[in-house]
């Protein structure tokens, strides 16, 4: 079945993480209307092929380019899309000259009438300059485009197939092939396998095709060093700048491994290459057959297990099997699952349960009553709650599945759906069905009540009494469900001097009574030991981390006297952290009922120490050092990220900045906001030297004897 216009979706970045592109705004060609789509036949015309031959010229930010596209014969005109921006120098049909309008990114022209079984070639010469103004920092948005669709550039290009760089058909062709040139040096690439490449005079051309297009195209180019290998069929390449290039082999082996690993998993990788291409901004990106990582982001050492696999991950969730946005983007939670946790689980079972407990408190921590929504409403991320619940709510969803049906007829769910959906959309419901399917039962209300309402279980203990009877020892107490009420399976576990007890306690109800009995003598009930339920969290149950500053409400932001960081610099980690709009005071404005109302974050230590909550006992502040587990930092290039409860109730956190230097500042300042799950963090020499958090009490969710 070919698809008609679609809108791509916008990519995580971080491990991030949208499928292929673009965009909140429903699209940036439906929008704009540069190709709103009008109902005629000239829609259902079947694109055989399509040659797309583009000609880069950084220095003029320019693209000039011919695209050939063979049709059916039949209907009596055709729609196509590019930029706006565009000039159009000449459209033939067959070879012949003909007229044509272009508006607002939309080419019309009508089509002679010609004989059946005949086809229609319909030949545009085009040019276009594309030079969106590029993020001057890393780290400080929640879209992860940044708002780039289209830069062609002396450092790189980057278009993707929003920017409208070539004509795009009313449908898909069945057929593509694109040949990129540019100046002697700039390697570029696309989709499609690589049919030649090289150098000819003052020109690097590369040739690439595609035998069954599922999607739009994007493409990159650079002054790449490019490395390769084929792994099991599969030809797979690095496109590194020449500082980067020595990381080439790491990546080109984990991209084996992870090839393999998911094509046991689901099926036969759907692409004719894998290649990881490095991009001149911050971005993570996985489009067909490749994935675009930023310069900076490849460099940090933990990319390779977290947003590489994410990414090479989407090339058979959100790329081969698209999203079907009528009933919400699944594709996100998927491969948060199947990457960031999976792996995470697979190197062991405490990584796998701090990586649950933390998209809890990210949901308790980011998400609030006004910003919350049901999952099938999520499109793309557009700030950390939308991230929160389309990421991490849906990731537990299909962590509640597996749990529900067996690992068996989870992973045979997936591969039903790959086999049948591959290069189509797949909807939710195609997931209820399947998950149906593979485990014999009807999963459909248990799947619509975590799709279509807002929220979280909310789920408690209480009344919970224990007694030695006949040599055994009795604990009763009572699972408290606010509504609204969910179909649960909560674990408990009855931690004593001996052996643990477990029991899966099923629930419908607002009361459901329990009894768990033991030889030996119960220290501890808890509930949901493992974090394996998508539930809210109690206030004391969260530990205050950098993510609780995101989440604050009524965020203050202080200067003090010792604050060793310009306020610029200062607002950049406001802007960071999805709080640039907070106010900035000095300490001396900072009052009591300014203390008493707002959440605070300090630059440098206040003169009145009393305003900072109890530090923990790891940590002591000095006025040019800091000691963090009894390691003294003094050297200037240091900086210290301190988040604690503040000592004023109400449950408000308090957080530190200090900086040694406004060079350490500068240098550290975008990094903070992507240690989310953490509460204290020490930089110096270049890195992160330290991130902790400190224990929460359990609340609701723990009983001592």
């Amino acid at each position: 079945m070919s698809k008609l216009l679609w809108c791509p979706l916008i990519k995580r970045m971080w491990g991030c993480g949208v499928a292929r592109l673009f965009s909140i705004l429903i699209c940036f060609f439906s929008v704009s209307g540069a190709a709103t789509a009008v109902a005629t036949d000239a829609q259902l015309t079947t694109v055989l092929s399509q040659e797309i031959e583009v000609a880069l010229k950084p220095s003029q930010h320019l693209l000039v380019g011919v695209s050939t596209i063979s049709f059916a014969a039949g209907p009596s005109g055709v729609s196509l899309r590019l930029s706006p921006n565009a000039e159009i120098d000449s459209v033939t049909v067959s070879g012949t000259k003909q007229r044509f309008s272009f508006s607002n990114g939309n080419l019309s022209l009508d089509i002679p009438r010609v004989a059946e079984r005949s086809t229609v070639s319909v030949a545009v010469s085009y040019r276009a300059r594309f030079n969106d103004p590029l993020p001057q920092h890393s780290g400080s948005s929640e879209d992860p485009t940044y708002g780039v669709h289209g830069a062609i550039t002396t450092q790189g290009t980057f278009l993707d197939e929003a920017s409208g760089w070539y004509p795009v058909t009313p449908t898909l062709p069945l057929q593509r092939s694109i040949r990129i040139s540019a100046p002697a040096g700039t390697e570029a690439l696309t989709s499609g396998r690589r049919v030649k490449r090289g150098t000819k005079g003052s020109v690097t051309f590369s040739s690439w095709e595609e035998q069954r297009p599922n999607s739009g195209l994007a493409l990159c180019a650079g002054p790449y060093l490019i490395a390769e290998r084929r792994e099991a069929g599969i030809d797979l390449y690095s496109y590194f700048y020449p500082e980067n290039a020595a990381l080439s082999a790491r990546y080109l082996e984990a991209a084996a491994r992870y090839l393999t690993l998911y094509s046991d998993l689901f099926g036969t990788y759907p692409y004719e290459k894998f290649a990881v291409v490095e991009n001149f901004f911050p971005t993570g990106y996985g489009f067909p057959s490749f994935t675009l990582l930023g310069s900076a982001i490849i460099r940090l050492p933990f990319i390779i297990d977290t947003s590489f696999p994410h990414e090479i991950a989407h090339s058979w969730w959100g790329n081969a099997v698209e999203v079907d946005q009528s009933e919400g983007n699944w594709a996100e939670g998927l491969v948060t699952y199947l990457a960031d946790y999976l792996l995470k689980e697979r190197r062991s079972a405490a990584e796998g349960r701090e990586y649950r407990l933390q998209l809890l408190s990210d949901f308790a921590t980011l998400v609030a009553a006004d910003t919350d929504f049901a999952l099938s409403g999520f499109v793309s991320r557009v700030d950390p709650a939308s991230r929160t619940i389309g990421y991490g709510k849906s990731a537990m969803l299909f962590h509640m599945i597996r749990r529900e049906i067996g690992e068996r007829a989870f992973f045979a769910a997936l591969r039903e759906i790959y086999a049948d959906r591959r290069y189509h959309t797949a909807t939710w419901g195609d997931f209820t069905r399947a998950f149906s399917h593979s485990s014999g039962r009807d999963l459909s209300a248990f799947m619509a009540q975590w799709l279509t309402r807002p929220g979280a279980a909310r789920v408690v203990l209480s009344n919970v009494t224990r007694n030695h009877d006949g040599g055994r020892w009795i604990v009763s107490g009572t699972l408290e469900q606010s509504s609204p009420l969910y179909d649960l399976q909560v674990p408990l576990r009855l931690e004593t001097g001996g052996p643990s007890f477990e029991k899966i306690l099923s629930t419908t109800q607002k009361l459901t009574p329990f009894t768990l009995s033991s030889p030996t003598e119960p220290k501890r009930l808890l509930l949901d030991p493992d974090a394996d339920t998508f539930r809210q969290l109690t206030a004391d149950e969260i530990p205050v981390t950098v993510n609780s500053i995101k989440g604050a409400k009524h965020l203050l932001a202080v200067i003090t006297g010792d604050c060793r960081a310009r306020e610029e610099t200062f607002r950049r980690l406001l802007e960071s952290l999805g709080k640039g709009g907070a106010k900035i005071i000095t300490e001396e404005e900072l009052d009591q009922e300014r203390n008493r109302r707002n959440d605070l974050i300090f630059c440098g230590l206040p003169t009145q120490r009393s305003l900072l909550p109890m530090l923990p006992d790891r940590v002591s502040l000095h006025n040019r050092s800091f000691s963090v587990n009894a390691e003294v930092v003094q050297a200037s290039d240091s900086l210290l990220f301190l988040v604690l409860p503040s000592s004023v109730p109400g449950g408000r956190v308090t957080a530190l900045f200090q900086p040694l230097s406004e060079a350490a500042a500068e240098k550290y300042v975008s990094k903070i906001t992507h240690y989310g799950k953490y509460g204290t963090l020490v930089f110096h020499g270049g890195a992160i030297r330290y991130k902790g958090t400190a224990p929460s009490s359990a609340g609701g969710s723990r009983v001592d004897f």
